[in-house]
């Protein structure tokens, strides 16, 4: 009888062993797939778990060397008061940085916890030595405890800024592989925190206007070596009509004796440089500047060097940047919106930056660059981004193919009490200050409509203060269908009104815009992402008759302007999730609306000059 305990002693211990290699494995990549999903996108199909966006997440601030560590990650539920798991196997994986509840995290679970264990290993290139290692989070959602070799780094609450810490005092020199772990701490929309459109109760019944929340690391992980005395950040400002621009470059440890060179370049050519003093502002004259616009997205190239006392360049940056101004003009007693001096009317897609297979997180850089393009492809010359903010590249690429953006702040559900109300206003302030070097940004809208909102007036004075080269709007959409309140603050009035569209009283005092319109849907079969049900707005037939219906409107736009409209903005995109009212299905493979006709339509509105009927006085 003892030899038999024995034997199955050994036999349980065995399998545990062969199940702990099967694991290891699975951490590894062997046999990850991704997780069932009603819809998919043509790049999340092709997706390879060793190869996912890979490429530099920050082009706003470019250093040549750094590591990315997205990829396959142990993973596991937690629970407030766990252990730190330090020298332990995970039970599961996940693939970074896709939200666990989307298909392509290889996961698509919600959990009662909220909170979950991420766990890796990483070793530090030879060559990076006596530098300081900087280990960066694009976005993380929402709570994010850091632990390095099993010591706290450190914890950042927000779920749509990046962050980083300095880990160089954490790393082990005897071990070849460090260890890093991630506790998350998710609570989603059951908190009036800023969450946008997630909404816990939607991941098994969506039905419209707010969809699956996304969860943990949902943007890129990465390190970056950095010299001890070294560029921290910089806020370049142009000035079109000066013909300069100005630069504040933050620095860290650096003397009083170090010094800036900052270099500007159009292509390989010299435009200009100059000298300057850390954390103060470098005035730099462009001689004959060529401008930033949708027509012409023109960028110069710019580094900026930290030099020492003996003349030596000790830390460098790549960065661009695009001479553009945006403003008001009053005409005929109206205000209207200026695009460098010249009035411009904007007219955009509303784009919720949601994909079925990644949730928040695109599948691929190319699938957010396939998005931008074909927004502009489509005829658009502005994109309003809804209560998202997304990673660092989707705005490079709305710069570089020269898109306008209204960035919305993400909304919250439920009253906030101080605490609360501190970390709303800290995240807002971080949002304006992480993107305000991208041109492509002329509009910053603080609230949608009235969710969560309080002190609109004394938020939207602030914003205007801090970043006095973008429009600001207060709340966006201040009927919506229903009598609402209009702060009359800020530099935009916006309302909501979607079939037909309509405009507000025009202003002497602000632009007035429709800040969305139209929701033309219609059911696709074969690309639902509950073929069940609800639906909202599946109002039309088909593609017929929701083209006609969307050239109506365009010609009502029209006639808008001709009464001091200065802009609009079109729901929607693409589907998303049970709102069936995109130019495109969810998974991006079929148009809903006739392209052609849409540009044409979408053209018309800004592409020619259409004189005012009347004044308001």
């Amino acid at each position: 009888m003892m030899e038999f305990k024995r034997i199955k002693h050994i036999s349980q211990f065995v399998i545990v062993a062969i199940f702990n290699i099967i694991n290891i494995t699975a951490i590894y990549g062997q046999d990850w797939k991704m997780a069932d999903v009603p819809l998919s996108t043509p790049w999340g199909e092709e997706i390879n778990p060793e190869y996912v966006h890979q490429e530099y997440p920050r082009p706003i601030m470019k250093r040549d060397a750094w590591k990315n560590l997205n990829g396959l990650w142990q993973f596991e539920m937690a629970h407030q008061g766990d252990r730190l798991p330090h020298g332990i196997h995970l039970s599961g994986q996940i693939l970074v940085p896709f939200p666990w509840e989307s298909a392509l995290s290889g996961i698509r679970q919600q959990f009662e916890s909220n909170r979950a264990w991420y766990r890796r290993s990483f070793s530090i290139p030879d060559d990076w030595k006596d530098q300081r290692i900087i280990l960066h989070f694009g976005a993380v959602d929402w709570e994010a405890k850091v632990f390095v070799n099993g010591r706290h780094v450190g914890m950042h609450r927000g779920g749509y800024d990046s962050f980083h810490f300095d880990i160089t005092d954490y790393l082990d020199e005897t071990l070849q592989d460090q260890e890093l772990i991630v506790k998350v701490y998710d609570p989603s929309n059951t908190e009036p925190i800023a969450t946008g459109k997630q909404n816990r109760t939607k991941f098994d019944d969506p039905a419209g206007y707010s969809y699956t929340p996304s969860s943990g690391i949902w943007q890129t992980v990465w390190l970056e070596p950095v010299p001890n005395s070294r560029i921290t950040n910089f806020r370049v400002i142009t000035d079109i009509d000066d013909k300069f621009i100005s630069i504040l470059v933050q620095t860290a440890n650096t003397l009083a004796s170090h010094t800036l060179n900052v270099i500007i370049k159009d292509m390989d050519h010299l435009v200009t440089s100059k000298q300057g003093t850390p954390r103060q502002l470098i005035e730099i004259p462009i001689t004959n500047p060529k401008l930033w616009s949708p027509d012409s997205p023109f960028l110069y190239d710019m580094e900026i060097q930290l030099i020492n006392d003996e003349g030596q360049v000790i830390d460098r940056v790549d960065t661009y940047f695009g001479m553009r101004k945006i403003s008001l003009v009053k005409e005929a007693g109206i205000q209207m919106i200026q695009l460098n001096n010249e009035t411009f009317f904007q007219m955009g897609p509303l784009d919720q930056g949601y994909w079925p297979d990644g949730i928040y997180t695109a599948p691929s850089d190319e699938a957010l660059r396939w998005d931008v393009e074909m927004i502009k492809e489509w005829g658009f010359n502005m994109i309003r981004k809804h209560i998202k903010i997304e990673p660092q590249r989707w705005y490079y690429h709305c710069d570089r193919i020269g898109l306008l953006v209204w960035q919305d702040m993400p909304g919250t559900f439920g009253q906030r009490n101080e605490d609360e109300k501190i970390q709303f206003e800290s995240e807002l302030q971080r949002m304006i200050k992480g993107y305000w070097n991208h041109p492509s940004i002329v509009n910053w809208i603080v609230f949608n409509e009235h969710w969560g909102i309080y002190d609109v007036e004394r938020f939207t004075r602030f914003v205007m203060e801090i970043d006095p080269t973008r429009l600001v709007t207060g709340n966006s959409g201040i009927d919506a269908g229903r009598p609402r309140i209009d702060y009359e603050v800020g530099h935009i009035k916006s309302n909501h009104s979607y079939r037909p569209p309509n405009v507000a009283l025009v202003s002497a005092q602000r632009a007035t815009v429709c800040g969305e319109y139209g929701a033309i849907g219609y059911l696709a079969e074969g690309h639902l992402w509950d073929e069940d049900g609800p639906w909202v707005h599946y109002n039309y037939e088909g593609l017929e008759s929701a083209t006609n219906e969307y050239e109506r409107f365009i010609e009502m736009i029209l006639n808008f302007r001709s009464r001091g409209l200065a802009g609009a903005v079109y729901t929607q995109w693409t589907d998303v999730e049970n709102e069936m009212n995109g130019l495109y299905t969810y998974d991006r493979k079929l148009i809903k609306l006739d392209k052609d006709r849409v540009t044409k339509a979408n053209k018309s509105t800004w592409q020619s000059t259409i004189p005012l009927e009347r004044k308001n006085q």
